[in-house]
């Protein structure tokens, strides 16, 4: 079987309907972290045109991409991973035989729920922290913390749900 060069390696892996499913969720993170693209850079552009323009720059937009660029990255893991875009070490991994190639994925996917499930428990309770208690940032937009915390939290949720569907995958259909 020719693969067509253009073709990336994750359109050619077999998917399971558990991962069909999961695809939805993570394209509905990635879709919110693409729109957060769009506010962030808006963001920045009116801050560098206040500021660069009409001379009178803006207090919060520092902090204000800050929190979308961290939304941006947790909304946006579950998809990138289920593409198989995530960055990684193919040196050996790429030379290995399937079965070898197999145990590395599922490997590499009980990794990431590991760490995944490490930031959520994490973010859940650096977020009910910061919700019980009040806790506002410092900046200027003095916005109740548990809301930009509160993306971390539902990210890694994300991630790890494609990580399980993955895992399913694996287990379930055979590769080519």
């Amino acid at each position: 079987m020719k693969l067509d060069p253009n073709t990336k390696a994750s359109e050619t892996l077999p998917v399971s309907e558990v991962e069909r499913v999961a695809r939805w969720l993570t394209l509905s993170g990635a879709s919110l972290a693409a729109l957060l693209v769009l506010i962030v850079f808006g963001v920045v552009s009116y801050s560098v045109f206040m500021r660069y323009v009409l001379g009178t720059p803006i207090t919060f937009s520092d902090e204000l991409s800050g929190f979308i660029v961290v939304a941006m990255v947790a909304l946006g893991a579950g998809e990138v991973l289920l593409r198989g875009e995530h960055f990684g070490v193919d040196l050996l991994t790429e030379r290995a035989g399937p079965r070898t190639q197999w145990l590395v994925d599922l490997w590499g996917m009980i990794g990431v729920i590991l760490v995944a499930s490490a930031i959520l428990y994490s973010a859940v309770l650096m977020v009910r922290f910061s919700y019980d208690f009040g806790v506002y940032s410092d900046g200027y937009l003095g916005v109740q913390m548990w809301i930009p915390q509160g993306f971390l939290l539902i990210g890694m949720i994300i991630l790890i749900l494609a990580a399980l569907a993955r895992i399913f995958t694996l287990l379930t259909v055979r590769r080519p």
